[in-house]
């Protein structure tokens, strides 16, 4: 829905307007006069401004300057009288992507909203594309340090781990409890911390690279684990994961943001849902909580004024299927087969790194899983997890 902020200070015209555009789809914000129009404007998404030349106190060239500070990306609209043609020119100088002049028929300013909109929507494009490929490029480069840096730390945890085993059997030598051994046994105590820590964070590095290596292409899976359902099979019992309490603790982490935006909560969780076997922990790329987590906080970042957030899981055909659904913006048909992709992003550029779902998608396909996301815009979003059990 095109949201339009309306600014005029005669106020039986400026009313009048706004219903009619209202009647045609339109969302219309309403203000009489600059200072009102710039105090909405900062709370208060704006995709295009209809600004009358002459206001009183601040005038729209005025507003028209200070409304590009707030909202950048914004497309404005002069409306004026015959004698204030230059003024209106001004405007367009400032930023204004079209004047009309006064009385205008609603056809006609409805026709220039929408390519307004359409300008806005194909600038943004732009901008979105090109962060993208920036961002790409990083990530290629995030990958080949990644590389770099995998080999040399897999070296130091092999030779910490030697090193642990070399100092273990030095402290079961007879004579390094007692005696003149104490010394040497205090040493080699203090030797098998610090092994142990070189090799905690060596596991560490280890983690941290395997993420960087989550940004090659979509179809591979993250991390050393295969997709093959049968290394799940495998696992052991005590990897076993309860999915309905896993939801519950992330939901419960979210608490205060879904009631600081009104967002309402439903959920269906199935009793008795089987348990998830997982890999051992420590395997890179398979953190569900987080992949899940990503899903969760999309779905909110759809609905800054409120909604619906559905959560729901069953498990059928020896599989958990998960479904988060939201009730916010939507994906254009467009953005739809990219939403997977490192460091795409539907957010406003510089709001996201477009990592999120990219992530996601490589933790579900490498636990031998699929997801998939249905969508149409303005009417929310779906995505479907479904697992192994």
């Amino acid at each position: 829905m095109n949201a339009v902020l309306l600014v005029d200070d005669e106020r039986d015209f400026a009313d009048a307007l706004s219903e009619r555009l209202q009647a045609r789809g339109f969302q219309v914000q309403t203000a009489y006069d600059g200072e009102e129009a710039l105090r909405l404007a900062a709370g208060i998404d704006v995709d295009v401004a209809v600004l009358d030349v002459n206001l009183p106190g601040m005038d729209g060239l005025a507003v028209l300057r200070e409304l590009k500070k707030l909202k950048p990306q914004a497309e404005a609209l002069m409306l004026t009288g015959q004698s204030d043609l230059a003024t209106a020119v001004a405007g367009m100088k400032l930023g204004a992507s079209d004047y009309l002049v006064k009385p205008v028929p609603i056809e006609r300013l409805a026709e220039a909203i929408l390519r307004a909109q359409s300008r806005r929507e194909e600038r943004i494009e732009g901008l979105r594309m090109a962060e993208t490929a920036k961002m790409a490029a990083l990530g290629q480069m995030a990958e080949g340090v990644a590389h770099e840096i995998n080999n040399p730390v897999n070296t130091m945890v092999s030779l910490a781990g030697w090193l642990g085993d070399l100092v273990d059997d030095l402290r079961q030598r007879p004579g390094c409890a007692d005696g003149a051994g104490g010394a040497a046994s205090a040493t080699l105590a203090e030797m098998a911390q610090s092994v142990a820590k070189m090799r905690e964070h060596g596991q560490r590095c280890k983690e941290i690279t395997a993420k960087l290596l989550c940004l090659r292409r979509k179809d591979e899976p993250c991390g050393p684990v295969e997709r093959d359902k049968t290394v799940l099979a495998a696992c052991a019992p005590e990897t076993a994961l309860d999915i309905g309490a896993l939801l519950a603790e992330l939901l419960r982490a979210r608490a205060p943001r879904m009631a600081a935006a009104g967002v309402r909560l439903r959920t269906e969780i199935a009793p008795g849902m089987p348990s998830l076997c997982l890999p051992a922990a420590g395997l890179p790329g398979t953190d569900l909580a987080t992949a899940l987590g990503n899903i969760l906080d999309n779905a909110l970042d759809a609905m800054p004024d409120g909604g619906q957030l559905s959560v729901g899981a069953a498990a059928a055909d020896r599989e958990a299927r998960i479904t988060i659904e939201d009730t916010g913006r939507g994906i254009l048909p467009a953005h739809l087969p990219r939403v997977f992709e490192p460091f795409f992003s539907t957010k406003e550029v510089g709001q996201g790194t477009g990592l999120g779902l990219s992530v996601s998608y490589g933790t579900v396909k490498a636990l031998g899983g699929d997801i998939d996301i249905t969508s149409e815009p303005g009417h929310g979003a779906r995505v479907l997890v479904s697992l192994p059990c």
